[in-house]
């Protein structure tokens, strides 16, 4: 397909009328008429500049969305941009504007999701806020045990949006307008991390408690510090990350410890499972189009990671502080241990599936040896 970048030949051709542009230009700054000079023809040569004149986006049943804007040559998308002038897609190309940025990420392969638009509409329904959303006064003391428990996992939650936000606030920059789609989406998903580090923040310190220990950081450095491309930071944030965030999340709700909690771990379990579709379906895409090569570069890559994210697993602070969650108190942490192990073993099966599903072969038998060892566990304390 044709790159955005390459525009049409614009013709001059005569006015037929005078437009209020030219008007103006017939009075000076007293508002009197400025004589009878005429601008050149060229000036309503832009006029003519309207190759899809005429089409008529329709609204569909959830009103008038990106998918329905998207028709003609506006729906195009190019497999390749070259237009660095922050243009709008579709828009009449002007040879010789000056270059506004260079985007390196100019390609639909890196960075394409075909379900873009359809999240993006999704996140600007279901927005909310966690000052109003989030039923504050249903919190009551608690013992001082769970309190500082769950301070710490709400400690670990939001240094883990603050990672999300910053990493993709590198990238968007980058991406190139023809794509704008996933811009609009990435935009929401910026919105939403924000909101949850607000949330998670919020309750650590609504209810008589302090913020807990930062965590290890390792997966933090791996996904700020990727420089690879957009589709390797993905796989880091999308699928190994984000299944274990998406799982807090939920083990979080089945265990709130009163309403305000379950209201927003809830909130966040929605936004979190778009943000991993968009992930997967672009690392789905990229794969698919860029081969078995890749998909195994991919693999490969992976190892280190994956012993990074081991290595943080073995941190026991916030399995600890989960477990006494889990168990309804610190005298009952070692039935709460029992459902962390659950948790771990969910995940790393989650994460694997994961990555077979966008084409990477992963499973047991190329698992970094620690991760797998969360699968193979029968029981006693967690690693």
């Amino acid at each position: 397909m044709a790159s955005t970048g390459q525009g049409k030949k614009r013709t001059a051709r005569p006015a037929a009328k005078k437009s209020a542009r030219a008007v103006r230009a017939k009075k000076d700054s007293g508002g009197q008429p400025a004589g009878d000079a005429k601008p050149p023809a060229s000036t309503m040569d832009w006029m003519n500049d309207s190759p899809e004149w005429g089409m008529r986006a329709q609204p569909g049943k959830k009103g008038m969305t990106l998918d329905d804007i998207a028709i003609g040559s506006y729906g195009e998308i190019p497999d390749r941009s070259e237009e660095m002038t922050r243009m709008p897609r579709g828009a009449f190309h002007v040879p010789g504007v000056p270059r506004l940025e260079f985007y390196p990420l100019s390609k639909k392969v890196d960075l394409w999701a075909d379900n873009a638009a359809g999240l993006y509409e999704e996140a600007i329904q279901r927005r909310w806020m966690a000052h109003v959303d989030v039923p504050w006064g249903t919190l009551e003391p608690l013992p001082r045990d769970l309190e500082l428990s769950m301070c710490q996992l709400c400690t670990e939650l939001a240094q883990q949006a603050t990672i999300e936000t910053d990493s993709i606030g590198q990238w968007i920059g980058r991406m190139n307008y023809a794509y704008y789609e996933v811009k609009t989406f990435l935009a929401s998903e910026l919105y939403d991390s924000a909101r949850h580090y607000d949330v998670f923040r919020t309750r650590a310190l609504a209810n008589g408690g302090a913020l807990g220990m930062e965590s290890p950081g390792m997966i933090n450095r791996r996904i700020i510090e990727s420089r690879a491309g957009w589709t390797e930071t993905a796989v880091f944030m999308y699928l190994l990350r984000g299944p274990f965030t998406l799982m807090l999340y939920r083990y979080g709700e089945a265990y709130a410890l009163n309403a305000a909690e379950k209201r927003l771990f809830r909130l966040c379990i929605q936004d979190k499972a778009r943000h991993l579709a968009y992930g997967m379906a672009h690392a789905k895409y990229a794969i698919s189009e860029m081969g078995d090569d890749y998909a195994v570069g991919m693999l490969r890559m992976m190892s280190g990671v994956e012993r990074d994210m081991a290595t943080e697993m073995k941190d026991p602070v916030l399995w600890e502080a989960l477990a006494i969650i889990f168990g309804g108190g610190l005298e009952n942490i070692s039935s709460g241990m029992e459902v962390v192990e659950e948790l771990q073993k969910r995940y790393v099966n989650e994460y694997m599936a994961r990555m077979q599903w966008v084409g990477i072969d992963k499973t047991l038998d190329n698992l970094a040896p620690d991760l797998a060892a969360y699968v193979k566990q029968e029981s006693g304390a967690a690693s």
